[in-house]
């Protein structure tokens, strides 16, 4: 076969090009060594793709909620079922009965035609904020006008590179080939985590701090700078704020040991950093996901930017704070239809959806997404998916939400269907080109709800009815009238910020708020981090995968103190409940944390968020994942007040 060049939609901020190849007799996929980020290799994650495609757990035929079992269908009884749903509680309750749910199980833009179907149809209840980012962009926003980000290529420029708790070996691999070749070239790279990490190898320098801790250090590092006279003054006269932000700094209570212990960390460590900032320019700060899904992640990432502006780090070749790069940046949306009607937040679906009212639920599209894994409170977000009038889930596996549905409609995937991908954290965007057919059973999301429409009885919307031609108006400003191809996204400044910030004064403004810890909880001494793992994406895993109990990595002394030992069978528990899990002793590990990875199925045990609560972050609506309190206990134990289970 003659390769086929295509891209990655996965929620993954690589967004790498791929070649679809014959390897003697065998299809595989590689790395497109032409894409300027991607350079010819693959994730472990997508060396599996195309096992998905042809997988014995792969959904084919649309399913059925029978009693307490399910049967097959065809596709014109089940399009029949949703359209009689979809169009009953549009006539008897209005558009705000329809509740869309979507999430990142693809980040191709053929999503945003899925959106514009649900907008059309009126003042449609939809989900607000988000389980990923939301913090730490409203954050930048707030504190610069937009939330921009270096492109990886710019690392050639950095004298100095910090990864502020970022894990660039399972969340997004492709950074690390730049990271390297700025180290051999002589730039330090310092890591600043809560735990040991995969990319802990990839540092010449570890600064350690406790969950919570980023606003603190930064703060610190500031204070330190401040006291001795090593701000940058012309960098100072880029914020509106400066002389209140250095006020503030300077009270009794901020000095730099408090602030470091407050952090969690040495003040030597404060040293070093402060002398890295003030004496290493440029300096690339590239900030993670983690530190902000907190209660004050948006304060933690405004702190961390303060310190990259103030020692001039933003707005030069090779040093910003960067966070995210706006993937959809420059595109024209002027066919959409507008997002109207409620919205129902992101970190509290299930309580929120079983609240609705005026009118409730009456009907449920669940596109994108596995929410019962993917946001917390597991429990009660199924059964308000149950409770929901009528609950359609579009996906290719049966998962944790597909199994709460009334109705399971199967999709196709990733190189199945012609789609365009854009980036989180570099410049470049790129064609996902159809590389392979879709097994017999299987539709397109768009396809599925031009259907849907037309049985409903609503005009034909061309929107859907050519999805290509609506791809290529959307991206005209990225490939002009060329042939797509992997390039540059031409709305992202190669520099960010270089000659004023987008905000009303042209001045950035900087925080002058001391962010939170992680709160205590009378019972439940340990903080649950729950990070990403690079073996799969988000909760795209495969239920053969999932047997026997999850593990949990815990310090030694913490295992101890609960009477457990390495390797043995014990039950963490949260106020709303409970999780088998097996221990393993990480000597690395804070002795106030344990560790879970997530993704997991519910129904395989293996679902760490049936323990987190409905938290919201400080800004952007974002779910506060790593500020759950749990206790470990041995498995055939039990407290004298145990959780309750929804």
């Amino acid at each position: 076969m003659t390769p086929i060049r295509t891209a990655c939609t996965y929620d993954c901020p690589d967004a790498c090009g791929l070649v679809l190849v014959d390897d003697d007799g065998r299809r595989r996929l590689r790395g497109d060594p032409d894409h300027p980020i991607t350079r010819g290799f693959v994730c472990q994650r997508i060396r599996r793709h195309l096992e998905r495609l042809g997988h014995t757990e792969r959904l084919l035929r649309p399913l059925r909620r029978d009693g307490s079992g399910w049967r097959e269908l065809g596709w014109d009884e089940a399009l029949d079922l949703a359209a009689e749903a979809l169009g009953r509680a549009l006539a008897d309750h209005g558009p705000e009965s329809v509740v869309f749910v979507h999430g990142g199980g693809s980040l191709g833009l053929r999503m945003e035609l899925v959106r514009h179907f649900f907008w059309s149809l009126g003042p449609v209840t939809t989900v607000g904020g988000g389980a990923c980012g939301e913090a730490g962009d409203a954050a930048q926003r707030l504190d610069f006008g937009d939330a921009a980000c270096h492109d990886s290529t710019d690392l050639e420029h950095s004298r100095a590179v910090v990864l502020w708790g970022k894990n660039p070996v399972a969340t997004g691999v492709h950074l690390v080939p730049f990271l390297l070749a700025a180290r051999a070239r002589g730039a330090p790279i310092v890591l600043v985590e809560v735990r040991p990490t995969e990319s802990t190898r990839l540092a010449d320098r570890v600064v350690r701090i406790a969950p919570g801790g980023d606003g603190h250090l930064a703060l610190a590092v500031l204070r330190r700078l401040h006291d001795t006279g090593r701000l940058d003054s012309k960098a100072a006269a880029r914020a509106d704020n400066f002389d209140e932000l250095t006020t503030w700094l300077g009270e009794p209570d901020r000095t730099v040991e408090r602030l470091s212990e407050r952090a969690g960390a040495a003040v030597a460590d404060v040293g070093f950093l402060a002398d890295l900032y003030s004496g290493h320019r440029p300096v690339a700060t590239l900030v993670g996901w983690g530190l902000q899904r907190r209660s004050s992640g948006g304060r933690n990432l405004r702190c961390i930017d303060a310190l990259g502006l103030l020692t001039g780090q933003v707005g030069v070749a090779g040093g910003g704070v960067s966070f995210t790069s706006t993937r959809r940046r420059g595109l024209d949306f002027s066919w959409r239809a507008p997002r109207t009607g409620r919205q129902i937040p992101a970190h509290a679906l299930g309580t929120s959806l079983a609240a609705l009212d005026d009118p409730p639920a009456r009907f449920v599209y669940v596109a994108g997404a596995n929410p019962v894994t993917q946001l917390p409170d597991s429990r009660a977000t199924a059964a308000a998916l149950r409770r929901a009038g009528f609950t359609v889930v579009a996906d290719a596996f049966f998962t944790d939400t597909a199994e709460a549905a009334d109705l399971v409609l199967p999709v196709t995937l990733m190189l199945e269907e012609d789609d365009v991908v854009g980036s989180y954290q570099h410049h470049h965007v790129a064609p996902a080109r159809r590389a392979v057919a879709p097994p017999d059973g299987p539709r397109s999301d768009l396809r599925i709800l031009d259907e849907l429409r037309r049985r409903i009885g609503m005009p034909p919307d061309e929107v859907l009815a050519d999805p290509a031609r609506t791809l290529a108006v959307m991206t005209a400003p990225w490939f002009g009238e060329v042939e797509p191809r992997a390039t540059r996204n031409p709305a992202h400044d190669v520099v960010p910020f270089a000659e004023r910030f987008p905000t009303a004064s042209g001045k950035a403004r900087l925080i002058t708020e001391v962010p939170g810890l992680v709160p205590e909880r009378a019972g439940y001494p340990l903080v649950l981090l729950t990070p990403s793992c690079r073996a799969w994406q988000t909760s795209q895993r495969f239920e053969a995968d999932q047997i026997g109990l999850p593990t949990c990595s815990v310090h030694a002394e913490t295992a101890a103190a609960a009477g457990l030992a390495d390797d043995s069978d014990a039950v963490l528990e949260s106020p709303i409940g409970s999780l088998a899990v097996t221990l393993r002793f990480d000597a690395g590990l804070d002795r106030g944390c344990c560790v879970v990875r997530r993704g997991g199925w519910v129904r395989h045990g293996h679902g760490a968020n049936v323990l987190v609560e409905a938290r919201e972050t400080d800004l952007g609506g974002g779910t506060a994942f790593y500020d759950q309190r749990v206790r470990l206990v041995a498995r055939a134990a039990r407290v004298d007040t145990p959780p309750t289970d929804r």
